[in-house]
């Protein structure tokens, strides 16, 4: 009765992890470009790198201790997209200005790839109106 619950579970943490991971990858190579070109620090890439090698290890980890069990089955499967489907959700509901999480989040993640790679240091600073129309520098 408890193996699917250990597998759903198990599932669970494994997407998470997996998500974690390619979250944390995207960001080594924003940072890694932005080092390269000189507008973000040698941190940026040290916490970037951390970001996707401490959840590859625990995925490793999992992965490892599950070496002596039987193939994942169903509710593995089902476990694994569990998280992802989470961050959907949390994306699709409504922010208090009317629009959606998910297009707050993803203004956010341009913002600040914009800042780590240095998209308005050529441009003096167009406060963001990067390419939109009078003050802007596109």
């Amino acid at each position: 009765m408890a193996q699917p619950w250990i597998d759903f579970g198990t599932g669970l943490l494994a997407g998470g992890l997996g998500l974690s991971t390619g979250w944390g990858l995207f960001w080594l190579v924003i940072g890694t470009v932005g080092y390269m070109r000189g507008t973000c620090s040698q941190r940026v890439v040290l916490n970037s790198l951390a970001g996707v090698m401490i959840p590859l290890l625990m995925l490793a980890a999992l992965t490892w201790l599950w070496g002596s069990s039987p193939k994942p089955g169903f509710w593995f499967v089902c476990g694994l997209g569990g998280l992802p489907l989470v961050l959907v959700a949390f994306g699709l509901r409504r922010a208090p200005d009317g629009r959606r999480a998910g297009v707050h989040m993803l203004g956010g993640v341009r913002h600040l790839m914009g800042t780590v790679l240095g998209a308005h240091q050529e441009c003096g600073g167009c406060g963001g109106e990067h390419g939109r129309g009078a003050g802007g520098c596109g």
